[in-house]
């Protein structure tokens, strides 16, 4: 590409720049149009700049306008960035300027193609920094459920509880399990009270995944107590005459605490 089109295109930049920022503020109403203008105008600044490294996708001076496009983004929403006038913001800038280009006989396919690709790396790189935003969002998200759902705490010396939120499947209770045997495993805790009493639905299928994390906390050698059996719970067992098996139960975690320091004394 040769050095004289980006300075042609520098000095269009410069002497039409009003020109370029009333193409953009058209798409705009009136009491938008104050803000929009500022945005263009430091688009323009940091535009030039580019120019000066010849559209290197790879400079700084590239770098310090994907900041900036990312600021921007911030500020008015990722929804209003990435879909902008039916385009992607970064996408629509080179519009008026293509259209400078023309006017100025610079329209040639190697300089639209340089121009083109500016763009488009820009708009990857945001979408790209968007789109890992959100999965890291939905990662940290999982990660903080997962810690949530089951809560691990010590009661006491060598006494600990988790708490079951929610629904109880195959899939959290394998989840639930490891979180309680690596607790097991790093703490000498001879009891763990497990509370049930915020599970939404208590089936079959709930009583089997509890006796299968009773039988993991037997392996690991500590004593299973299972608290929060109210009276929704106990006419649901009843009702499916199901068996907790030699499982511990009490109405509560305090009347289970009482029981294991009662035993200790």
């Amino acid at each position: 590409m040769e050095k004289e089109f980006y300075v042609a295109l520098k000095e269009i930049v410069t002497n039409q720049s009003e020109e370029l920022i009333h193409y953009w503020l058209e798409y705009f109403d009136d009491n938008e149009k104050d803000e929009a203008y500022r945005y263009y105008d430091d688009f323009l600044g940091f535009f030039e700049e580019c120019l000066d490294a010849e559209l290197d996708i790879h400079s700084d001076e590239a770098h310090a306008m994907l900041l900036f496009l990312t600021k921007l983004q911030e500020t008015i929403g990722a929804e209003n960035f990435f879909n902008f006038k039916d385009s992607v913001y970064s996408c629509y800038l080179k519009f008026p300027l293509l259209k400078a280009m023309d006017k100025a006989s610079l329209f040639t396919l190697e300089n639209v193609s340089a121009l083109t690709a500016f763009f488009e790396a820009l708009t990857s790189s945001l979408m790209i920094k968007e789109y890992k935003k959100g999965h890291e969002f939905k990662e940290r998200s999982s990660n903080e459920l997962e810690q949530r759902e089951a809560p691990l705490s010590e009661l006491w010396d060598g006494i600990f509880m988790v708490s079951i939120v929610g629904t109880l499947d195959s899939d959290r209770v394998l989840k639930i399990i490891d979180k309680v045997l690596d607790y097991l495993e790093s703490k000498e805790s001879r009891y763990v009270i497990i509370d049930i009493g915020s599970i939404f639905d208590v089936n079959s299928e709930v009583t089997n995944q509890i006796m299968k994390l009773n039988s993991a906390i037997h392996f690991m050698g500590a004593t299973p107590m299972l608290t929060g059996i109210t009276k929704n719970i106990a006419k649901s067992l009843t009702h499916l005459n199901v068996s907790l098996g030699e499982i511990q139960t009490f109405p509560s975690t305090k009347t289970a605490l009482k029981t294991i320091l009662d035993t200790q004394n």
